[in-house]
């Protein structure tokens, strides 16, 4: 008998792996009331109804892939994801989709294809700019929470229930420190403004923002804080920020691999939340709340 450890996991979206820290996963059956005459003694009855399956994901922000090789070698140390897999690659035991860390100087070539994972995005490189003038900002984050619609039917599959999703609400809160000199940006009559959320470069969320609430907070041994909350008007335009919600793919998380087969759950889901935090001394985080729709595929390791 083998205990999982979590140094084995992996989780896979759209027939690809993504690098994520943790992966948590919920199952709750819904329990319907079905007390009645034939239910003996001064005891309850229910029965099991469809099932709610969903998932939460923490990950770090990366920045995107690199070119896709089609010739050369790799290099040893570097780490690619495979995006074709000919003999060379399955030879070497990797799959398609998969991420590894080059131990050999493996040849690329039509049929044996790669791509360079991305690098972790810190928040050193990180800004706000609203209406033309940046923020000086500690932290900075957006979130995003789409309305969740029971879309669950006569087709949906097995004993699952279906959810879909219609319009987001996006916040995004910003910590600073305040300067005497710069004017704050919640005062009176607040207005939309058009705002860029960088969090690297080529890695932005760009649309319009009403700043809604603020907290100031001072203390005689630190300095003078300020909290803004603002809400995005509409939808922003996101490049290159992590997984994208509200589109139903195919998922699967591994707990450990075997030798034929996995522990592993498969299936399709949507991502209805999704948070990007920013620490302007620490690592760009991004996580996500998916809903599993349809059926789950549980398989054992062997």
């Amino acid at each position: 008998m083998s205990k999982v450890v979590g140094k084995d996991l992996e989780f896979w979206w759209d027939g690809a792996e993504v690098p994520v820290l943790t992966a948590n996963l919920s199952e709750v059956f819904d329990q319907l009331e079905s007390t009645d005459t034939s239910t003996p003694g001064d005891g309850k009855d229910f029965e099991v109804g469809r099932a709610a399956r969903s998932f939460t994901l923490e990950s770090n922000l990366y920045a995107p892939d690199g070119a896709e090789m089609s010739s050369g070698t790799l290099t040893v140390g570097n780490r690619y994801r495979v995006t074709a897999a000919g003999a060379t690659l399955t030879g070497a035991g990797y799959k398609l989709g998969q991420i590894f860390e080059a131990t050999s100087a493996l040849t690329m070539d039509v049929d044996n294809k790669v791509v360079p994972l991305g690098a972790k995005i810190t928040g050193k490189d990180m800004s706000f700019t609203f209406n033309a003038v940046e923020i000086p900002a500690t932290s900075m984050d957006i979130s995003t929470k789409y309305d969740q619609l029971d879309g669950t039917d006569t087709e949906t599959t097995g004993d699952a229930s279906e959810t879909l999703v219609s319009r987001a609400d996006r916040e995004s809160k910003l910590s600073g420190i305040i300067r005497s000199e710069t004017a704050d940006v919640l005062t009176t009559s607040p207005a939309a403004q058009t705002t860029t959320l960088l969090l690297a470069s080529g890695q932005t969320i760009s649309g319009k923002v009403i700043p809604v609430s603020k907290e100031i907070a001072d203390e005689v041994n630190g300095f003078a804080k300020v909290d803004y909350t603002f809400k995005w008007r509409g939808a922003p335009t996101e490049t290159a920020v992590g997984l994208t919600p509200a589109v139903e793919k195919a998922f699967k998380i591994i707990l450990e691999r075997g030798a034929s087969t996995n522990k592993e759950y498969t299936g399709n889901a949507i991502i209805t939340e999704k948070t990007i935090s920013a620490e302007i001394k620490g690592l760009v985080k991004v996580s996500y709340t998916v809903q599993i729709n349809g059926a789950v595929t549980y398989a054992v390791a062997n």
